[in-house]
């Protein structure tokens, strides 16, 4: 069932955490920040569900105490800083009712020193399209193949509605990114992800797009029994216990995955704007052929497409 209840409270710990990572995998190491918990889209796979199950939606009020912990953070750091606010809830789930970044974003925005991401399902991109500073800020959406949305994201706009949304927010000058993530294995796989990434380039400009992800389902032990008691999808597949822990397909399938969606999204994009989340150098290498991949190699990568786009030290 949907959760609708909102608590709204002042925070009195940090704003700004690291990306939690995961032992043995490449992080993208961007910083968090933290201004709400929870999620209302009902997406089976997402460990949102279990961490905040019998929670309400928890929302911050002290925005003014998380823009001067920005700023602060910034003025002590001399190097490039990705920020996302889509680690801990949707990034734009509260957007028409908590005004967070109708100050956060032109911070940001006259900055050369950082961007801000913002990844969402859901197409609540109306106080986006006001925002007249739009410099440094990449605006992002989680995409599946069409039968993952139709019974796996049970509340979250359908994928045309979330394409069309991203070609609203680019029509208004602002770069996009896709994460595909998780890429879940089911019958006809392949036909599904490609079909969301032909539409996807139908009506998006490659050229406004900073990078996409790619990322294969992954999940924690102690969900493992309640995703296959809900959905069938899910467990499609066999899966092994990682270094870190998490349950994932084994690493022929993810090599195999990942190759041919890389594929697809080459007929659009060049291959460095492509990147894995959360794999281990093994799977870089068989995917991209890179050698001795790292944490420290993946954000000079990402940090050079952010600075392709951007003006930015």
């Amino acid at each position: 069932m949907i959760k609708n209840n909102v608590v709204v409270y002042k925070n009195k710990g940090k704003f700004i955490k690291p990306c939690p990572g995961t032992p043995g995998h490449i992080c993208c190491g961007y910083m968090i920040i933290d201004f709400a918990h929870g999620c209302n889209l009902g997406c089976t796979y997402c460990i949102l569900n279990y961490y905040f199950k019998n929670k309400p939606l928890e929302l911050y009020s002290n925005i003014e105490d998380l823009l001067l912990e920005v700023e602060t953070y910034l003025n002590k750091r001399k190097k490039l800083i990705r920020f996302g606010t889509g680690e801990f809830t949707d990034s734009l789930l509260f957007d028409d009712v908590h005004p967070i970044y109708d100050k956060l974003i032109p911070l940001i925005s006259n900055r050369n020193d950082a961007i801000l991401e913002l990844k969402t399902k859901t197409t609540n991109i109306q106080r986006l399209l006001k925002i007249k500073e739009r410099n440094n800020i990449i605006i992002s959406w989680s995409l599946n193949s069409d039968y993952i949305a139709k019974n796996e994201e049970i509340y979250a706009p359908s994928i045309s509605e979330r394409i069309d949304a991203a070609y609203k927010v680019q029509e208004a000058g602002y770069r996009l990114s896709f994460h595909f993530d998780p890429i879940i294995y089911h019958n006809k796989w392949k036909e599904g992800y490609k079909h969301t990434i032909d539409a996807l380039f139908k009506k998006i400009n490659p050229d406004r797009v900073v990078y996409i992800s790619m990322g294969t389902l992954r999940f924690m032990p102690f969900i493992r029994d309640i995703i296959r008691s809900q959905s069938k999808t899910l467990s499609y597949g066999e899966f092994i216990k990682g270094i870190d822990g998490k349950y994932r397909y084994f690493r022929p399938l993810r090599t195999r995955v990942y190759r041919e969606i890389k594929e697809f999204l080459l007929n659009y994009v060049d291959e460095d704007k492509i990147y894995l989340c959360m794999e281990s150098k093994d799977v870089w290498f068989d995917v991209f052929g890179i050698k001795e991949m790292s944490t420290r190699k993946l954000v000079q990568r990402l940090d050079t497409a952010c600075r392709r786009h951007f003006d930015l030290i």
